[in-house]
């Protein structure tokens, strides 16, 4: 229950970061900083501070989620699956491909994900004030998970897409090695390649699954490190190496299907299936995922994002729980997921059902039978939601499979990059956006782009 959570703290002053070069320290809290900094109980409040950052509404309190989805739809009332309806202008323009430098939400996104890295680096770099080396060890390895799923969606959201078999030289996002402590000097530096951002993930991701225990409350474990690595290899294409780390997690870590498929939502506190979840309470805000989807009964805006049959029309069984797993709001008449109805309820980052389905398709890709057959993972998660199961699969039935489970949980734009999809804007396929479009790259921000000397913006941005 929430009553039974540590309380997840605001970052102390030190840590609160208002762009990605700059911290806001006032100057009668630099020794209360100094103090923060040379006690295990500072160095831990940082550490459940990061949690916190984490779980505020610009990212993996709702929004990051919301800003993947809407970035794959394609804009058109006649061709979209979900169709934005709110007023804030920033997430219209994710929508329509209009997104301009100043857009506040793509902003926050990265200057949220770069306040998790520096608060990250400053435990890993402080970690010897922690007295207990068993302890020591596992704070730095949350850390390390934490700002490795930080970079991981910077990279992916600010940068042209992973190829596999590529250099992949084109330009990623700025690395920050070390906590910044002196804001006097001048931090301007370039964007890291595509190539080395991933490298920096992945070392992070697997240092953490080497030093994080199998069990760790509702923190990062082992196995959301194990997730992780997963999704970022499938994102690589890297499929033997996402299998791999896959078939872990279903086969060691302990987590199950929800009996249900309404059982994986909608709930205050971690269950069988959520691999890494996001707290949310009311001192880090409410789900902002609730806040767009739903409606005013349910702790809504009252749809900003509704379903369209075009996303209904993909499923194959009337009988499909995930087909029906929504509502029509009487008060506008639109069509409402039934996945965010809990205003504080916490955000699913990496459910079980991602890992056989990323299972199924390397496997099937690869031609190989890891743990089970890649049908018997796609009807696995078909019966669970009471569909038909299927007789034959290829891999286009595996990636539909991915769009009717994960639909509106941060997947969308991320899915078509990777298996370099077009959205199509119309039906007859005359207008279109290539997977590696300028249109679906977030710009950097301006607030960066006027303090950061050497930083290069995006194509078609400007300078």
């Amino acid at each position: 229950m929430k009553s039974n959570k540590l309380i997840l703290l605001s970052l102390v002053a030190i840590l609160s970061i208002s762009c990605e070069n700059q911290l806001q320290i006032d100057p009668k809290q630099n020794e209360d900083a100094t103090i923060t900094l040379s006690t295990e109980s500072g160095i831990t409040n940082i550490l459940s501070g990061i949690y916190a950052t984490a779980a505020t509404g610009d990212v993996y309190g709702g929004r990051i989620l919301i800003a993947a989805d809407l970035l794959g739809q394609t804009g058109v009332t006649s061709t979209t699956d979900l169709r934005w309806r709110g007023t804030y202008a920033g997430l219209r323009q994710f929508y329509n491909k209009s997104i301009v430098v100043d857009n506040t939400f793509a902003q926050a996104i990265y200057s949220r994900n770069y306040q998790i890295i520096n608060a990250a680096n400053t435990v890993i770099e402080n970690i010897s004030k922690v007295a207990v080396p068993e302890k020591q060890k596992t704070m730095a390895a949350e850390a390390a998970f934490l700002r490795s799923l930080a970079y991981f969606d910077l990279v992916r959201f600010f940068a042209k897409p992973y190829e596999a078999g590529q250099v992949n030289s084109q330009l990623g996002v700025v690395i920050r090695p070390n906590a910044i402590y002196d804001f006097s000097a001048d931090l301007s530096k370039e964007r890291s390649s595509v190539e080395e951002v991933y490298t920096l993930v992945l070392s992070g991701l697997t240092q953490a699954y080497a030093d994080l225990p199998a069990e760790n409350s509702f923190y990062a474990d082992k196995y959301s490190a194990a997730a992780l690595l997963a999704r970022v290899y499938l994102q690589q294409g890297n499929y033997a190496a996402a299998r791999a780390a896959a078939n872990d997690v279903i086969e060691n870590s302990g987590h199950s299907l929800s009996t249900k498929y309404a059982d994986a939502f909608n709930h205050d506190s971690d269950q069988s299936e959520d691999v890494f979840a996001i707290q949310i309470t009311k001192q880090t805000g409410d789900n902002q995922a609730t806040n767009h989807y739903a409606s005013e009964a349910n702790g809504g805006r009252g749809g900003d994002i509704e379903i369209r049959n075009n996303y209904l029309n993909k499923f194959t069984d009337s009988n499909d729980e995930r087909r029906n797993f929504n509502y029509l709001n009487p008060a506008n008449n639109r069509i409402l997921t039934n996945k965010f109805k809990n205003q504080f309820g916490d955000v699913g980052i990496i459910r079980l059902a991602e890992m056989y389905l990323i299972r199924a398709e390397t496997n099937f890709r690869l031609g190989t039978i890891i743990g089970d057959l890649p049908i018997n993972d796609i009807n696995r998660i078909r019966t669970r939601a009471l569909a038909t199961s299927f007789l034959t699969i290829d891999l286009n039935t595996i990636l539909r499979e991915r769009e009717l489970e994960l639909g509106m949980e941060g997947f969308l734009i991320h899915d078509l990059k990777r298996t370099k999809r077009s959205i199509d804007i119309y039906a007859d396929g005359s207008e279109f956006y290539l997977y590696n479009s300028d249109k679906l790259v977030l710009p950097i921000p301006l607030r960066e782009m006027d303090t950061n000397k050497l930083i290069t913006q995006n194509p078609g941005y400007g300078s």
